[in-house]
């Protein structure tokens, strides 16, 4: 529908720039002449335009772009399908193979498997050292002991994936169950930010972990950001969007999931849109 040329080039020619000039946190002032791992070099020429050098969110191209680029750093990962809400590297490879709707991530599975499974690791790896150097700074201004078994400890549980969220088996979509999963959408309050016919937050106050201007999803014309299928649509409202305005819902039956993920589903629409980055923006503050 809409096309953001300008925007686009900008950010593939930062990236091209990253990838030129070689901006690589690996080669740090103790160690200048490291060569980077093969999977940093690949980081390094995909995504360090975006995600920057140390993954936090602020390569050269993030200017550009509207939702703004993912800090990985943060061990907040948005599509997670594990009980603890920790991204597993499946996750992770899922995210680069499909990229983000409604983003600029775009999906890489064109790179390859061995590429992908790369880039994987070095996305746990940044977000394991992003999350350490994240506890050693406080604690140091805290004046407190920097215990190095005590950090590694922290940052495991924040990194280590819990087991596998399944969903349970749907039965197939009909009239009843479509209308009783309205009624749990309403009962949910899913409609204060979705809107009561669905069509998402336009013109609502809604942020993200870093008080970003945020929105929720048009369910009728936004492609979903990890697939419209029932068993992933179940995972996003049982396990929510980590950094984001969505929350976890826990405590619905079967039926009630299974009568909600229908309700979803039945709202979608087409053509989907296709939002520039402008747009994009202007959608998240309300105009």
């Amino acid at each position: 529908m809409f096309h953001d040329s300008a925007g686009i080039n900008r950010a593939r020619l930062a990236c091209l720039v990253v990838a030129l000039v070689g901006l690589d946190c690996s080669l740090t002032a103790q160690d200048p002449v490291a060569e980077p791992s093969p999977q940093r070099k690949l980081y390094t020429l995909h995504c360090a335009g975006c995600h920057g050098a140390s993954g936090k969110g602020d390569g050269l191209a993030a200017r550009f772009v509207y939702p703004k680029p993912r800090d990985f750093t943060t061990g907040k990962m948005r599509l997670v399908s594990t009980v603890n809400r920790v991204a597993s590297a499946d996750d992770l490879r899922g995210s680069i193979e499909r990229g983000f709707p409604g983003t600029s991530m775009t999906g890489w599975k064109h790179l390859g498997d061995e590429a992908i499974e790369q880039l994987v690791a070095e996305v746990i790896r940044l977000r394991e050292e992003g999350l350490r150097n994240g506890f050693e700074q406080a604690l140091r201004a805290d004046g407190a002991e920097i215990v190095p078994e005590k950090i590694e400890s922290m940052t495991l549980t924040l990194t280590q994936a819990g087991k596998s969220w399944e969903p349970p088996a749907f039965g197939e979509p009909d009239d009843a169950s479509v209308e009783r999963g309205k009624q749990v959408y309403l009962q949910q309050s899913c409609h204060s930010c979705h809107g009561k016919e669905g069509g998402g937050s336009w013109k609502m106050d809604l942020v993200d972990d870093k008080g970003r201007p945020s929105w929720a999803t048009d369910l009728r014309f936004d492609r979903y950001k990890g697939n419209s299928d029932a068993a992933a649509i179940a995972r996003r409202i049982v396990l929510g969007m980590p950094g984001s305005s969505m929350p976890s819902s826990r405590k619905l039956s079967d039926q009630q999931l299974g009568d909600l993920v229908r309700f979803c589903q039945s709202l979608a629409s087409e053509p989907k849109y296709e939002l520039t980055n402008h747009q994009r923006a202007q959608r998240a503050v309300g105009f």
